[in-house]
């Protein structure tokens, strides 16, 4: 622990040694074998070209992650929900509003069985907000 705390303190300028820590790569060896890590797509960002995503789940646990996915990688979502049960469907309108909380984004309530769930980048131009989902409860202006 006092050869750490010795290297930090030397790397920040505190100690006898001025030189950075040194790290080396980790050898791949027949106990840890190197590993293999493919991202599938890249995080879209305003500049590029827009993609909407267009699901029918049936049922919550099956699409759920595949939602996220799109959703994370800046694409917006469409989730028709009229294969649902009522309860899979709110479940499912809560975790699209977690989705919506925590990257930013928007959620629109479109028909009775489908919403909108749009990245941050993306704008929903509508002339009559008539209701919104807002942390999973429907709001009316």
């Amino acid at each position: 622990m006092a050869g750490l705390i010795s290297s930090v303190s030397g790397w920040l300028g505190f100690g006898d040694e001025a030189e950075a820590p040194v790290s080396r790569p980790v050898a791949a060896t027949a106990e840890r074998p190197a590993s293999k890590i493919t991202q599938l797509r890249t995080r879209r960002s305003a500049e590029q070209p827009s993609e909407i995503f267009s699901i029918e789940p049936h049922s919550y646990l099956a699409s759920g992650e595949e939602i996220a996915s799109y959703y994370r990688d800046g694409v917006t979502v469409i989730v028709n929900m009229a294969n649902l049960s009522d309860a899979e469907s709110l479940r499912m309108v809560d975790f699209m509003s977690g989705l919506k909380l925590a990257l930013m984004g928007n959620i629109k309530r479109i028909t009775k069985h489908v919403y909108l769930l749009t990245p941050i980048h993306v704008g929903i131009n509508d002339p009559d907000p008539a209701e919104e989902v807002v942390d999973g409860f429907l709001v009316r202006p």
